[in-house]
């Protein structure tokens, strides 16, 4: 379904496309130029349509100049609470209001009938990289771009902490100093029968559902990789450390037929105490499965600029580390 109001000058153009099982709808749309004009845009609109089963939508927004060909991205934020976030999803059914900084993506602005269009979209694009093993997100959990850091989390944890001046923050509102640490950790030194009585982990000894930081963030069918993943992307696909729009990492591309295909890790290092450790040098992905070897290790995805592997003797239960979602399962 498509709206067109022409306010201001600027006609708004409002659409969904999806392919979900839900059909969000965006509605009530208005547009306002701020006065006096300082090139700010708020665009006010109301989403219906989502339910229990919809997750993973976010606004987009892009800009037709007048005789212009296709629509350019623009930049704009979600405003929540009188600030501006750079949180562009859509969590509920309900009034957004949206800003646009229109002189930022076009310098000073003449026009009079610009085309903006919002759009909700699907928030997760995946790729496969081998025959029969399963899709990988293209960002980690709390992240927006490829080669943003996103949210860590200690093995177990389904809360996550973001870098905030120089501390870690709980991304609930719940800690804005946390310390990564055994104390913090209630899966620090907990052996395999411990965790299953605990209800941590399943028979096949790996992360419940309800302790999986991908399913409780992303939902639907995403959670985190098992170790048989990792090592599976370690082994059957190239890697190529480079440096993506300022920020170091390997680039992962499938091979043969999946050769076009590729998602990028950046080296987001580990959380540890109060401290962020090794970013930009080494990058740490953990997997749902714990060691059975030691009881404050889990299984993980490492990497440097020499080399990438696999193993339970990497940081520890109570660091923290970037989780890359999956779907699917490898046959």
């Amino acid at each position: 379904m498509s709206i067109n109001k022409i306010i201001l000058g600027v006609i708004l153009t409002v659409a969904t496309g999806l392919t979900l099982v839900a059909e969000p709808e965006v509605t009530d749309v208005v547009a306002k130029q701020r006065y006096p004009w300082n090139g700010l845009v708020d665009i006010s609109c109301r989403v219906t349509g989502i339910n229990g089963t919809t997750n993973g939508l976010k606004f987009t927004v892009a800009a037709v100049m007048p005789n212009a060909g296709n629509a350019r991205p623009v930049s704009f934020w979600v405003m929540q609470n009188g600030a501006r976030s750079t949180d562009r999803q859509v969590h509920t059914n309900g009034n957004y209001r949206l800003l646009w900084d229109a002189t930022a993506d076009l310098g000073r602005v003449t026009y009079d009938n610009i085309v903006v269009r919002v759009n909700v979209v699907g928030l997760h694009d995946r790729v496969q990289l081998w025959e029969g093993g399963p899709y990988w997100a293209d960002t980690n959990i709390g992240a927006e771009n490829p080669e943003d850091y996103g949210y860590y989390f200690w093995w177990g944890d389904t809360v996550g902490y973001k870098r905030e001046n120089n501390a870690w923050v709980a991304t609930d509102g719940s800690s804005s100093n946390f310390s990564f640490d055994s104390g913090t950790t209630p899966t620090w030194n907990k052996d395999i029968t411990t965790l299953q009585s605990e209800g941590w982990i399943t028979a096949d000894s790996i992360l419940v559902p309800e302790h999986d930081a991908a399913h409780v963030h992303w939902g639907g069918a995403w959670r985190m990789p098992t170790i048989q993943e990792l090592s599976d992307l370690n082994s059957k696909c190239d890697w190529t450390w480079t440096t993506k729009n300022g920020v170091r990492g390997y680039v992962v591309h499938g091979r043969d037929d999946y050769a076009s295909n590729s998602i990028f890790l950046p080296a987001a290092g580990c959380g540890h105490g109060t401290s962020l450790d090794d970013a930009v040098s080494f990058g740490y992905y953990c997997s749902s499965v714990p060691s059975s070897d030691y009881s404050y290790r889990a299984w993980l995805l490492h990497f440097n600029s020499s080399g990438h592997g696999t193993d339970d003797y990497g940081p520890y239960r109570n660091y923290g580390q970037p989780v890359r979602p999956v779907q699917g399962f490898t046959e």
